[in-house]
């Protein structure tokens, strides 16, 4: 490493740990909301403010744009903090990391309709374009449809948003990405799950919204363009980004443990049992003890890839197909991994776990709603991975 390289590893690992401090202290808040986000199925505005006061929305932001630019690594760290606190807070942090991340490849240009006022600005991201139109117009698109599942969108001021790009009459449409400003589309409201409400995943829609060609891209060139881009973390290709949809799930999990750990130190008895104390019982501290090693390999596996990622974009390498498979089936198997700990945490806890009032049910509501996100699905992780160990490069994913 040379003494430039060294600079900027140790002003990231400085500002990530800052960060860190950030989220926790913000965590008060997010906790405090917790149940109005529940409630109202998007975050409060004052957790909002939280996040942005700490500098959570300016996360995947250039940092000559004043952003901070964090790298994976440090990324997962954090969201994992937050997601200590509050799941759907760190899942909206999340989707605004991953979205400014694919908005800086679209050029300075771009970058300066989202940034150039100012690096905190949240943003939301939907790839998807079922019943989306564009018509072709003097500098660039007029776009109309609905983008649903869009978390975030309550707290967004511009939108990473999946459009059809009109080709030659022969060859139909092929898919696009384009940035476009919140303000100038409306949210339906449509999200009403059992866990993750907070994120208010709603419906994003728009009605003739002009877009500029310079902030469209093919989804093709969003995929394989990355190992231009002059800063590192815009080198990530977007099936590596994946990794960010387990960290608030790890946060989530740690929290149950610590709650159920807590709840064994104040002397829980083990009911139906001669056990004076949980803490007694062989299989009370057999489940505690497989629960945290679940908790560890997740954390593990998320930071071996995370770490394996960055490297390669440091150095403008392009990960192998085995290497980014490898990097689908770490999160696959981290995701399992985390789903296991807090079922066996429920059961130390007891029927008590899923009080209204308890904040563990919340939590398990959320990890078990945010792992069958497509990003986290261990089935089509091992369809990856298990095609790249032998060979097969017929394409299963395009995000891999």
């Amino acid at each position: 490493m040379n003494r430039l390289d060294h600079e900027a590893h140790t002003l990231s690992a400085d500002t990530a740990r800052a960060l860190v401090e950030a989220a926790r202290a913000a965590a008060p808040v997010l906790r405090t909301y917790a149940d109005d986000a529940e409630r109202e199925s998007r975050l409060s505005p004052r957790t909002a403010q939280a996040l942005r006061d700490a500098g959570m929305f300016r996360l995947g932001t250039p940092a000559h744009l004043g952003g901070h630019e964090l790298p994976l690594t440090s990324a997962v760290d954090v969201l994992a903090e937050l997601g200590v606190a509050c799941t759907s807070s760190a899942w909206v942090v999340m989707v605004s990391y991953v979205a400014q991340q694919i908005a800086a490849s679209f050029g300075e240009k771009a970058r300066l309709d989202l940034w150039g006022d100012g690096p905190d600005v949240p943003m939301c991201g939907v790839f998807s374009s079922v019943g989306v139109t564009a018509e072709p117009v003097e500098g660039g698109l007029l776009v109309s449809g609905r983008w649903s599942w869009a978390s975030g969108c309550h707290q967004a001021e511009w939108g990473v948003l999946g459009v059809p790009m009109p080709q030659p009459a022969a060859e139909g449409a092929a898919p696009g990405v384009a940035l476009v400003p919140t303000s100038e589309l409306t949210i339906e409201a449509t999200w009403d799950m059992a866990g993750m409400r907070g994120t208010g995943s709603d419906t994003l829609v728009a009605e003739d919204v002009f877009v500029p060609y310079h902030r469209i891209r093919a989804f093709s060139d969003v995929l394989t363009d990355h190992e231009r881009a002059g800063e590192p973390l815009y080198r990530i290709p977007p099936g590596s980004l994946t990794l960010t949809s387990l960290a608030p799930l790890l946060g989530a999990a740690r929290a149950v443990f610590r709650t159920t750990v807590e709840t064994v130190g104040r002397g829980k008895p083990m009911a139906m049992s001669l056990h004076r104390r949980l803490a007694d019982s062989p299989s009370g501290q057999a489940a505690l003890a497989d629960a945290a090693t679940l908790i560890d390999s997740a954390a593990l596996h998320l930071t071996r890839s995370a770490e394996a990622v960055d490297t390669a974009a440091a150095a403008s390498a392009t990960p192998t197909l085995l290497e980014r498979a490898r990097v689908r089936m770490d999160v696959g198997h981290a995701s399992t991994c985390l789903r296991q700990a807090v079922q066996l945490l429920l059961t130390v806890n007891g029927a008590g776990s899923f009080a209204r009032s308890a904040s563990v049910q919340r939590y398990w509501r959320d990890l078990e709603t945010a792992a069958r996100h497509p990003t986290l699905n261990p089935g089509l992780a091992r369809e990856m991975y298990g095609r790249a160990l032998v060979g097969d490069e017929r394409p299963v994913s395009p995000m891999v």
